[in-house]
């Protein structure tokens, strides 16, 4: 009678210790996570929904444009702007997109001092979550996008580029965040390789640091080949502007569990693809996918 007396009090102990953290999130309720980014001239913003999340972490896809916009996109209405995982700001919202291009956006003005570039994009959300005390994002030193690139050459040669091809490989907006919080940054970003007139292949990697170099955390390969696009003459196009490419928007624990997710955008020809990437069992893997229709090509 002691002993189960004794493994219950230890077990009544430990969800005690839980319960704060799980009362935070069941009384948080659903909530949204939207892309940031520049669109227009300086200062001028649109914010476009990734995703709902709601109080155990799980992904639904947004409500339609119409309900959405009703909801969220009231004239005035605040969220917290998202940088590294941390809050660095407020985007306000100024009105909702109309029109058949876009009808998930919205105008916005932000406010924040970090340096958001024509190609940089961050998240903004109404989430009540506690988040990270400081932001976890910055450009990788020389010595940093040298080892990365390594990496990223040796995974392209085990998919068959040639050395040649190899030489010409570029990195599209890498980025050095920590995403589990661990105190040492993970290198994300896109690799572009014009493997022949209308070949591209393209790379995207986490690359964590291992000893004096780095290791893949996560990488996914793909080749976009001209006669399989909607417009082959596109082809010289994919990588600019994330055509066609995967590339990070921004990290945010949106689970609360100590180790972010990592959210990435790829426009087509008629929208954006948005992804979520979650570490589960120690690796890995995309556990959404939201299309967002723009304009017909």
């Amino acid at each position: 009678m002691h002993t189960r007396i004794g493994g219950a009090l230890i077990v009544f102990i430990l969800l005690l210790g839980l319960a704060p953290a799980f009362r935070a999130r069941q009384a948080q309720g659903k909530f949204a996570v939207f892309v940031t980014s520049r669109e227009g001239e300086p200062g001028q913003f649109q914010v476009e929904p990734v995703a709902v999340i709601d109080g155990r972490g799980t992904f639904e896809e947004p409500d339609a444009p119409a309900s959405f916009s009703e909801r969220y996109y009231k004239q005035g209405a605040k969220y917290r702007l998202l940088y590294g995982g941390a809050e660095a700001g407020s985007v306000t919202i100024r009105a909702a997109a109309a029109g058949e291009c876009a009808p998930s956006a919205a105008r916005a003005a932000v406010s924040t001092s970090a340096k958001l570039g024509p190609d940089t994009m961050a998240l903004a959300t109404d989430a009540l979550l506690k988040l990270r005390p400081r932001s976890s994002r910055r450009a990788p030193t020389a010595a940093e996008r040298a080892g990365a690139l390594r990496l990223a050459k040796s995974i392209l040669k085990q998919n068959r580029v040639s050395a040649a091809a190899l030489a010409r490989t570029t990195a599209l907006d890498l980025t050095a965040t920590d995403l589990d919080g661990d105190g040492r940054e993970e290198l994300v970003g896109t690799y572009l390789v014009k493997t022949g007139p209308k070949v591209r292949d393209e790379l995207f990697l986490v690359a964590a640091p291992q000893g004096g170099g780095y290791v893949a955390a996560f990488q996914k390969y793909e080749r976009v080949n001209a006669s399989e696009m909607m417009d082959g003459s596109a082809i010289g196009e994919v990588g600019k502007g994330g055509f066609l490419t995967e590339m990070f928007i921004d990290q945010f624990d949106a689970d609360g569990d100590g180790v972010a997710e990592f959210f990435t955008a790829a426009s087509s020809f008629e929208g954006t693809t948005y992804r979520a990437y979650r570490r589960e069992g120690g690796a890995w893997r995309a556990v959404y996918e939201h299309y967002s229709y723009r304009c017909a090509y």
